[in-house]
């Protein structure tokens, strides 16, 4: 077990850097896709083209006047959207779920550096390998944590940024819809 330890104490610090590095290179990718869905998302919902026309009826020299709207919307942009959405959806959760891995890192540097602290032998000669194991384990478990807060802090930034405005701009593209039905199904003022 000592020789586990051992080998993570050379490995765990520098895995936990590439691991941060990794997780920064998918937070560009993520924001760069979203940024893209989210002017798609204005996009669509600028794209609608109302029409309201004026039909006059008279009978016997009473003229009523009556005004219908229609709307038409790009439903095949929207459906394209969607999909595009859903795919990248998977990159915006392995983002997230990534996050998890930095303090379960930061914990086992941590319990490797203890085993190797305590593992050592009590004498003046073998005081290094103490210090070594302690001064590992909180290495890893402050590169760990800070990894995992600030990570976390940009999933919640690009979550409230990117993805709740995209998911506010489809409700408003459906919700525009059902004006759509209800304009065409009533359709007079």
């Amino acid at each position: 077990m000592l020789i586990i330890c051992r080998i993570l104490n050379i490995i765990l610090n520098p895995l936990i850097v590439i691991a941060a590095v990794l997780e920064l290179a998918l937070l560009v990718y993520n924001c760069a896709h979203a940024t893209a869905l989210r002017r798609r998302v204005d996009g669509l919902n600028r794209t609608t083209v109302k029409k309201t026309t004026r039909v006059e009826k008279g009978e016997a020299k009473q003229y009523r006047t009556t005004y219908a709207t229609t709307i038409s919307r790009d439903w095949n942009a929207f459906d394209e959207l969607c999909d595009d959405y859903q795919k990248q959806n998977v990159f915006f959760s392995a983002y997230s779920m990534a996050i998890q891995i930095f303090p379960l890192l930061g914990i086992l540097g941590t319990v490797a550096g203890l085993y190797i602290a305590l593992n050592s032998n009590q004498d003046w000669s073998s005081s290094m390998s103490l210090y070594e194991g302690v001064r590992f384990a909180l290495s890893s478990t402050v590169l760990g944590l800070i990894a995992a807060i600030l990570f976390k802090v940009a999933d919640v930034g690009v979550g409230s940024f990117f993805l709740d405005y995209i998911d506010d701009g489809i409700d408003r593209f459906r919700n525009n819809y059902r004006e759509e039905k209800d304009i065409s199904a009533g359709g007079s003022a």
